[in-house]
């Protein structure tokens, strides 16, 4: 590499950076991170039908507050910049394909899960998300507990990990 390409390198770089800059562009991160932000209270409305479910979705839902809205979790609602209600919204299990004796050997599992957050001062806004997760069980054997759990979890983070990219997407709509 010569001089010459080298300062050509720079000179490009630098005017797509100031280009990009100047014409105020942000990514969509900026904006999922703007609407779930400071100190953020995660609430859970419990499915009694599906409370081990419902744990495990506010969990996930922590574990993201922290993770890719690089937010603080508060204990004291009263504290909070943000507030977010999660609920298991639904939860269903289907046999996706059977053996030639008939019995079932792939299942999913679909989640929906209802989001209401709130930045202080503002008002609520409503995301839905939805997801699934497809698991194969021996051939004759009958589907555990576990194994359901587990399918459900997976759905569910799956699920979940829409959720950052429908809240930018949702905060152009104001």
């Amino acid at each position: 590499m010569n001089f010459k390409s080298i300062i050509i390198g720079f000179f490009i770089l630098n005017c797509s950076f100031f280009i990009l800059n100047g014409c105020g562009y942000k990514p969509s991160s900026y904006y999922a991170k703007n609407e779930i932000s400071g100190k953020v209270y995660v609430d859970l409305s419990i499915d009694i039908n599906n409370s081990q479910n419902s744990i495990l979705i506010k969990d996930a839902m922590n574990e993201m507050v922290l993770n890719r809205f690089e937010a603080q979790l508060t204990q004291n609602k009263e504290l909070a910049d943000t507030y977010v209600l999660v609920k298991l919204g639904s939860v269903s299990h289907s046999v996706l394909a059977s053996d030639n004796e008939g019995y079932a050997k792939t299942y999913r599992a679909k989640v929906t899960i209802a989001v209401q957050y709130q930045k202080r001062g503002e008002a609520k806004k409503n995301i839905s998300v939805s997801n699934y997760y497809d698991y194969n069980v021996e051939s004759d054997a009958l589907v555990s507990d576990q194994q359901k759990q587990e399918a459900v979890k997976n759905a569910a983070t799956k699920a979940l990990s829409d959720l950052f990219s429908k809240i930018a997407v949702n905060s152009f709509k104001e």
